[in-house]
């Protein structure tokens, strides 16, 4: 999306504005930016999406290295989630078994008492 003359872009006119602003496909508004590495665009300005990774200026190579480490500890922490997921599903489980099987033992429990009291009418008749 270099102009408004792209296939890419979308233009809109808003009223007191001093032209068409450029939108991208998100619907938002792009921003107007400066080529600023050497070659031959530099100092050539573009419409780019606010959404592009790199919206605000990158210093140095530092900073897109940092960017990495950042993508990679998401991408850890998110697979460290999924297993602390799968571990809470599964004590869900377990405790949903226990439960049960604590029911049904005193369900015994109650039926052993009955027993014993049904024995002893019994015996005093």
């Amino acid at each position: 999306m270099t102009s408004s003359n792209s296939t890419e872009s979308r233009t809109h006119s808003h009223g007191r504005c001093a032209g068409p602003r450029m939108y991208c496909y998100h619907n938002k508004v792009a921003p107007l930016r400066v080529v600023k590495h050497n070659g031959p665009n530099q100092g050539k300005q573009f419409y780019g999406c606010p959404h592009w990774p790199w919206t605000h200026e990158v210093q140095n190579v530092d900073d897109l290295q940092h960017m990495k480490t950042l993508k990679k500890e998401v991408e850890e922490l998110k697979a460290e989630n999924e297993k602390l997921e799968d571990m809470v599903a599964e004590l869900s489980i377990e405790n949903t078994e226990t439960r049960r099987f604590m029911e049904a033992t005193m369900a015994d429990k109650k039926l052993v008492v009955a027993l014993i009291i049904s024995w002893k009418a019994i015996e005093t008749c």
